[in-house]
């Protein structure tokens, strides 16, 4: 083949031809350029073929840099642009082949059960590896949940409201503080061989202030801290949402909410569904999938954890909304086949939910753990949270419902004498479907009648299993009633001489006003009954602090408020 242009310097090479080329003086040859000589040796012999070859005419990749014009490529570049190639080529495949398997890969078709305290599939215990916990970085992006608070609809800054403002992002915090230290010290002081281990790192404390976080190795206190970082995320979004590994994408699709419990996401638009996920720390529930306790004992309280009282409505109006407006939420909800719960609803199913996870944790706190004790002594029942605080530890507010008989009719037990929580058991009328209605008291009977002894425990079951069967109908009985007869039914079966009732009247009430669109007035008066049963706040060792108990309460108050809160419902507009 014939030699094309070449340098002096490579055509002294050793190719006879060009050798003899250069003898000529010529304009080329001044100029540095060899002119084309026929050569008759094989192209696989000449050096200067062997050296340089003829300019490729090659697509341009982008990233690598535009040869000169004017310089061959040499065979090296060759090689490495024939390697881009194909590794350019095997990762094209990677994603496409993972993309594919992400799409048609099995999905897990279990549908929740009807009723939300059946066991979830969202539990780590029942759900495939694929569904796990991917921490809040998933949503954090602003084009997610992660927008500036006010701009927009709420879900798109929900990421940003809960860290700037949710005492949730904190739960894990609070582990680190001068009170989580002093409740750890004092419940080593029970019992001294018991080692201190820090809040943070305890697996007590962790199960509900860090939820997400793994199960540290082998259960060995104080490797939570360094097992997931996760730890310090508090509860987050996935602790009330579920583990976002199924549904992270699926709730970002057209019409995502028909199949938000098959992808595993926690429908916390249904009070059922928000009430029992909330109540397995706010109420007290089985530990959780790797052995980390999820309840508040009366030892822990004792040592300065506050008390456990949780209602739903209560809660939700204390938190920042990060959710829908309702509004919207109705606008939406209609086209995609949605609703929203109504006040009454709300408040009915909540009531019922923090009603059973209170018997579930009862009747796990009246069962002994492990074998007998050799002694052969009895389990430790009572455990107290189950009973009202006050009718041992503020008497005062039992000697004032004593000195009040016309405020109630039912028999009220003297100080010293441990009752069932009205926080849990008051109302029970109100929002405990008629067929369960027997079980129910039959459950409350048997803890006031005999509080000293553990209750069989076919008594907690058989109500258990009623409200289980009642659950939808949890809102019929109030609904029944126009709004004037509601709020009076309410006012009638509350025992407004224990605190626990009027509280728990307070949230009926308020919940029935919100339903007949009340005036601000009634408001007002519902603001006056509020102030009548809130805790005073004190000093902590971490700043402010609620007090767990009124100081004082005014049972006769409580009543003349509850009485014209239910006059201003019942004339459609506030009272005189």
């Amino acid at each position: 083949m014939p030699c094309r242009r070449l340098s002096p310097r490579a055509a002294a090479g050793g190719c006879p031809r060009l050798l003899s080329a250069r003898s000529r003086p010529s304009a080329d040859r001044r100029e540095g350029i060899v002119p084309r000589v026929p050569c008759p040796a094989p192209a696989r012999r000449c050096l200067g073929a062997r050296v340089w070859r003829r300019p490729l005419r090659l697509r341009r990749v982008p990233w690598l840099p535009r040869p000169r014009a004017s310089l061959p490529a040499p065979r090296g570049v060759l090689r490495a642009l024939d390697v881009t190639r194909l590794l350019t080529a095997v990762v094209v495949f990677a994603l496409f082949a993972g993309v594919t398997f992400l799409i048609l890969r099995p999905r897990d078709t279990r549908v929740a059960p009807v009723g939300p305290y059946a066991p979830l599939v969202t539990t780590p215990a029942a759900v495939p590896a694929l569904r796990a916990a991917l921490g809040t970085s998933a949503c954090t992006s602003s084009g997610c949940h992660a927008g500036t608070p006010g701009e927009g609809e709420p879900w798109r800054s929900a990421y940003s409201v809960w860290a700037l403002h949710d005492p949730h992002s904190r739960a894990e915090r609070v582990l680190h503080g001068a009170l989580a230290a002093q409740i750890v010290a004092g419940i080593a002081a029970v019992d001294p061989p018991l080692p201190i281990v820090p809040a943070a790192e305890n697996l007590a404390c962790t199960g509900c202030h860090a939820p997400l976080a793994a199960p540290p190795a082998g259960g060995v206190e104080g490797a939570i801290a360094s097992a997931d970082p996760r730890a310090a995320e508090g509860v987050s979004c996935e602790a009330c949402h579920g583990p976002a590994g199924d549904w992270l994408v699926a709730h970002t699709l057209p019409g995502w909410r028909q199949s938000i419990e098959r992808e595993g996401m926690l429908d916390l638009g249904d009070p059922s569904v928000a009430a029992a996920r909330c109540g397995e720390c706010h109420v007290g529930s089985p530990p959780t999938a790797d052995g980390r306790p999820r309840q508040v004992t009366h030892a822990l309280i004792a040592a300065g954890h506050p008390r456990l009282a949780f209602d739903l409505r209560a809660f939700r109006a204390g938190l920042p909304s990060h959710w829908r407006d309702p509004a919207a939420f109705a606008e939406r909800a209609a086209a995609e086949g949605g609703r929203r719960a109504d006040p009454i609803e709300e408040w009915s199913l909540g009531r019922l939910a923090v009603l059973r996870a209170y018997l579930v944790q009862a009747e796990r706190q009246s069962v002994p753990v492990g074998p007998p004790p050799a002694d052969g002594s009895a389990p430790a029942w009572p455990e107290f949270t189950a009973f009202d605080c006050y009718g041992c530890h503020r008497p005062a507010l039992v000697a004032g419902a004593l000195s009040a008989p016309s405020l109630g009719t039912q028999p009220i037990q003297p100080p010293g004498i441990p009752r069932p929580d009205p926080l849990v058991w008051a109302l029970l009328e109100s929002f405990v479907p008629a067929e369960a209605h027997a079980a129910v008291e039959g459950a409350r009977g048997a803890l006031a009648a005999r509080w000293m002894d553990p209750p069989a425990l076919d008594t907690f079951q058989g109500a258990l299993a009623a409200i289980d069967r009642g659950m939808p109908g949890a809102a019929d009985r109030l609904r029944a009633l126009p709004p004037g007869e509601q709020a009076a039914a309410i006012a009638a079966a509350a025992d407004l001489r224990a605190w626990g009732e009027a509280a728990v009247a307070f949230s009926a009430l308020e919940a029935v006003a919100a339903q007949a669109g009340a005036g601000d007035r009634v408001a007002a008066e519902l603001a006056a009954l509020k102030d009548l049963l809130a805790f005073p706040i004190g000093e902590g060792p971490d700043g402010p602090i609620r007090h767990d108990a009124p100081h004082p309460y005014d049972p006769a108050a409580a009543a003349t408020a509850v009485e014209r809160i239910v006059a201003g419902i019942q004339a459609g507009a506030s009272p005189p």
